[in-house]
């Protein structure tokens, strides 16, 4: 048999041939996921609808996965795997051009004014219990202060969140809550969200949102200011949820963010909005921010929020678009807002300027990292969700 020699066009057509199998592969993927890619001017944003068995209303409430507080207690913390973004000079010198942009931000907004008489009305056996939990509260456990042992060496505070009476009925505290969901292995988890648009979505961290390496996660249902296990403001389901797909592809700090349209109260069909309101959003800000990062810290207590209070900054080792803060929090914080100006008992100020991502490099249980929200991340996020 004569042979032939493969001319060098020959070749090119080969390597071109073997691209875009590649590339076909990943969208057989995606589809299999049942995935849509939006494309937006900010950056391409992967989509998944709620499947028909997952949209929860008064008549299949009792049959969701999470709809009991026992099964809601079964659920573990997700447990941080390490993305660690590359380091070294190319990352140095994109740190370089983090003012490039033009800061924005979107105000926050509260709950009509008679959103906890409506909540008391509708959930009055909760709040009945969670009174009586008020009333025999004993004092309040120790909180820490420590100093930050890595990086820039920024002291920090840790603080109760919703703990008292007096906070998980107000801003900002009662905007934030867990968020269950069943993993592509069929385990139950929980991360920490937050109500963060008049149009009822929800910011959280992506690996809440997809399991990187594994799929999408799937029976998503938040529930703004659990405490004790119990939900003053009802359980809500949901309707799409929304990814980078640069988090599917990459997996890195930077990119992991989500957000979660989120269907109305199961049972009585109204909006998270008419009960807790919303926090605001910024983006494109500067690293160094004095910020409040909040989260279901299993490390300290699952039944309440704690609170980091401290500077943060960048580091060459994260790269671009990932902030540093001091903090001993672990599992369970991952999706947890960081608040730049904190405004407590208001709807100004109080917007969620990063999300727990996972432990800074090297300095786990002393400091954590969140993706800087920037036109890539978050404003990419709302424009294809409708913030």
């Amino acid at each position: 048999m004569k042979s032939h020699r493969i001319n060098p066009p020959c070749r090119l057509s080969r390597k071109l041939a073997l691209l875009s199998g590649i590339a076909l592969l990943s969208s057989a993927a995606l589809a299999m996921a049942g995935e849509k890619v939006i494309r937006t001017a900010y950056g391409d944003v992967a989509s998944i609808d709620a499947p028909k068995s997952q949209q929860l209303n008064a008549k299949n409430a009792q049959a969701h996965p999470f709809a009991t507080a026992r099964q809601r207690a079964a659920a573990k913390p997700v447990i941080w795997v390490d993305r660690d973004s590359k380091a070294g000079p190319a990352a140095s010198a994109e740190l370089t051009d983090k003012l490039v942009r033009t800061a924005g931000s979107a105000p926050g907004g509260d709950a009509p004014a008679f959103g906890n008489y409506l909540a008391r009305t509708h959930f009055r056996a909760t709040w009945d219990k969670l009174d009586a939990l008020d009333a025999r509260q004993g004092a309040a456990p120790d909180v820490s202060i420590s100093q930050e042992k890595d990086g820039a060496h920024y002291g920090y505070t840790r603080t109760l969140g919703n703990y008292y009476t007096t906070q998980w009925k107000a801003a900002p505290w009662n905007k934030i809550g867990k968020l269950y969901f069943t993993k592509p292995d069929g385990s139950g988890s929980y991360c920490t969200a937050q109500v963060s648009s008049g149009t009822a979505v929800l910011t959280t961290a992506a690996h809440c949102v997809y399991t990187f390496g594994s799929g999408w996660n799937s029976n998503f249902l938040f529930v703004p200011a659990e405490r004790y296990g119990e939900a003053p403001y009802g359980k809500f389901g949901w309707s799409t949820a929304r990814v980078p797909t640069n988090w599917i592809n990459q997996g890195t700090r930077r990119w992991d963010v989500a957000v979660i349209k989120l269907t109305g109260e199961q049972v009585s069909g109204i909006p998270v909005t008419s009960y807790v309101g919303w926090l605001g959003r910024a983006w494109n800000q500067p690293y160094s921010l004095f910020t409040y990062s909040h989260g279901y810290a299993s490390n300290l207590s699952t039944q309440y929020t704690n609170i980091c209070a401290g500077q943060t900054y960048d580091s060459v080792s994260e790269g671009t678009n990932v902030v540093v803060q001091g903090c001993d929090m672990t599992y369970g914080a991952s999706g947890g807002a960081w608040l730049i100006n904190y405004t407590p008992n208001s709807s100004a100020g109080n917007q969620v300027n990063s999300v727990v991502s996972g432990p800074h490099i090297g300095a786990f249980g002393t400091a954590w990292v969140g993706a800087r929200f920037n036109d890539d991340n978050i404003v990419a996020l709302c424009t294809a969700i409708g913030c």
